[in-house]
């Protein structure tokens, strides 16, 4: 979606000379931190529902740093990985046609 909506963004940067690998790197790249973010934000709710859990209700609950590290990897893996073919597309796109999209819309 997100190559989708920068079309125009992309046009004009490739027109000004970006290359495959700098486009390819941004599109990565922001996958990668809206998926470690993601992974650090889920950690931080995961502790403190344990914490609220084992205060409020007595339970005993342990938070395995393995399972930490699992979750982790597996959402940084996940933002690689789904980050990869927009990220190649928008790498991809010939700049004639993504500034065909904007001049059509101005």
């Amino acid at each position: 979606v997100s190559v989708t909506e920068r079309t125009k963004e992309i046009g004009i940067r490739k027109a000004l000379g970006a290359t495959k690998f700098t486009i390819l790197s941004q599109f990565l790249i922001e996958a990668l931190v809206l998926c470690v973010s993601g992974g650090i934000i889920g950690i931080v709710l995961g502790t403190g529902l344990s914490e609220f859990v084992s205060v409020k209700l007595g339970w005993s609950t342990e938070i395995s740093p393995v399972a930490v590290a699992v979750a982790f990897g597996f959402s940084a893996v996940v933002g690689l990985f789904f980050g990869l073919w927009p990220a190649r597309r928008a790498a991809c796109l010939y700049p004639f046609l993504a500034l065909r999209y904007y001049l059509r819309d101005n």
